[in-house]
């Protein structure tokens, strides 16, 4: 089921939005809702980077809450330049899961 929600934007930003939506042959909410749902994956995957940096979860837990795999999780962190840390306490931890 939908919801509807309502936004305001810059006129700028709208025009911008439009001209995308018509280069991709589509209509401004079917846009609006992809760059939304691209946006939350990208910010689900953020801020799982940060709780595995900070040791607040583990690699696997961290992995589940960017919604991807582990080794997806791997190559993310490595890609952002952040250290694997794994010690005997994420394995029991990861084997709990």
């Amino acid at each position: 089921m939908s919801e509807t929600i309502t936004l305001r934007l810059p006129p700028k930003t709208a025009k911008k939005l439009q001209e995308i939506a018509k280069k991709e042959g589509k209509d401004r909410s079917t846009l609006i809702r992809e760059l939304l749902e691209s946006g939350i994956k990208e910010k689900s995957v953020e801020q799982a980077v940060e709780l595995y940096r900070t040791g607040q979860v583990t690699a696997w837990k961290a992995a589940q809450l960017a919604g991807v795999s582990l080794w997806a999780f791997y190559k993310i962190l490595e890609q952002k330049g952040v250290l694997i840390q794994y010690s005997e306490h994420d394995l029991e931890q990861d084997l709990k899961a």
